[in-house]
């Protein structure tokens, strides 16, 4: 089962590792990018310490939305937004009233993050971006079965081989694609922050 409080433990698990790394994943995107990604990070952070230290959340619905909405009234790049549409998905997939999830609560989830995301977002695998490692992740957990370690563990792997895939990639979006062959054997870092996030909540467990 997947509890409020364990989804809990699992961001603030993620907010760490993020902040941490967050002066790796501006260097990152000083490469092919404006060098300020682990910034946006660094703020989505600390919106989920502070959303978490409210102790507000009465049910997993409610605190998908309310991290949605603060990612996305982030001050930075794309980042926030993108960031948000994932949780704004997550939380659709979840009904009202419910604190823990089940092995399929757990799909349903996912299965919303990624179909948000593909309504916003034209971008596809292959192409150097988040999408790389996002979808791949949200694929391998609703393909896994079991509880939520075996889950997340399964999105944690997919999303860093997708995030190390991106290193031999050409960028077709955002600043990075005017480099064209120059930015191969950097990896995108919206891919590879989004591989920390899954990465440490996957260690929680």
């Amino acid at each position: 089962m997947l509890t409020l409080e364990l989804l809990q433990k699992m961001l603030l698990a993620a907010a760490v590792e993020l902040k941490d790394k967050s002066l790796m994943l501006c260097e990152l995107d000083g490469v092919c990018g404006d060098g300020d990604h682990g910034l946006t990070i660094a703020r989505i952070a600390d919106a989920i310490n502070e959303k978490i230290a409210a102790n507000d959340s009465t049910d997993i619905k409610g605190l998908l939305d309310d991290l949605s909405m603060a990612f996305m009234n982030t001050n930075g790049g794309s980042a926030g937004p993108l960031w948000g549409t994932v949780f704004e998905g997550m939380a659709e997939g979840v009904e009202e009233g419910v604190t823990e999830l089940d092995e399929a609560g757990i799909h349903a989830m996912l299965e919303g993050a990624k179909d948000d995301f593909e309504c916003i977002s034209k971008a596809k695998i292959g192409d150097k971006t988040m999408v790389d490692a996002l979808y791949p992740a949200l694929d391998a957990g609703m393909a896994a079965t079991g509880d939520a370690k075996a889950i997340f563990t399964a999105m944690a792997e997919a999303a860093v081989k997708g995030a190390d895939a991106t290193a031999d990639m050409v960028a077709r979006f955002g600043r990075a694609k005017n480099l064209g062959e120059r930015s191969l054997g950097t990896k995108d870092p919206g891919a590879v922050s989004l591989s920390i996030l899954f990465v440490s909540m996957a260690q929680a467990l």
